[in-house]
């Protein structure tokens, strides 16, 4: 896997930015949820996507510690390199 972390860090939101595979890729965890667009414009139009809900109070995403996004970041590099797709989770409205 070829996975370049450029930045990660920060609260409210957590946010990473670097390459896979040579593709860029953003990461942002906030509120109750995280997410990661990988290739073409990885925030407006990635090419693969996903998007989990994290923890249990309003906020638990933003406080994500960086070990932590730095995981879920290395587990969907893997699955963008191996072909799995990506997986959307519902928005609450």
């Amino acid at each position: 896997m070829v996975l370049v972390i450029d930045s990660l860090g920060g609260n409210c939101p957590v946010q990473a930015e670097g390459t896979i595979a040579g593709k860029p890729f953003y990461f942002r965890a906030r509120d109750q949820h995280w997410s990661i667009g990988i290739g073409g414009d990885p925030v407006l139009a990635p090419e693969w996507y996903r998007e989990q809900g994290f923890g249990d109070s309003e906020f638990a995403a933003g406080w994500m510690e960086e070990d932590q996004a730095r995981r879920f970041i290395e587990q969907c590099a893997a699955d963008f390199e191996t072909g799995k797709p990506g997986r959307t989770r519902e928005r609450e409205r």
